[in-house]
């Protein structure tokens, strides 16, 4: 009977509390990514201070300078074969390199001149 309340009782317990806690914490998360979509990158370009990758940023600031819009420069990256995830993150560098070439003023429905479709870009990798 000792084996039960000393050992294996406070394993149960300890693993209902971890498990409980782990289920909050997810549900936690889930609200987050609903409200924001850009969490993660949020947390690791902000919170975690990781340096944008240097090309992407040069793909960015090439993007800006030809009038690309978002929604072209979200296109252009889909036909190009980027991973849907990858362009989130491309997109989310883009809306940052945009912010800042602005004054740090972000601009909504502003109307973008449209672009050469012969405009060629660097790769992504």
């Amino acid at each position: 009977m000792s084996i039960v309340t000393n050992i294996i009782t406070p394993i149960i317990v300890t693993v209902a509390i971890g498990g409980f806690g782990l289920w909050i914490l997810f549900l936690l998360y889930k609200v987050i990514k609903k409200v924001s979509p850009n969490f993660n990158f949020v947390m690791k370009y902000k919170i975690f201070r990781i340096k944008y990758n240097e090309k992407v940023v040069e793909w960015c600031m090439n993007a800006i300078s030809r009038d690309m819009n978002y929604i072209d420069a979200q296109k252009f990256l889909l036909v190009k074969g980027v991973k849907p995830n990858k362009m989130k993150e491309v997109m989310y560098i883009y809306d940052q390199v945009l912010n800042k070439s602005q004054g740090g003023v972000l601009i909504k429905d502003e109307q973008f001149r449209q672009i050469n479709d012969k405009t060629k870009l660097p790769e992504i990798s």
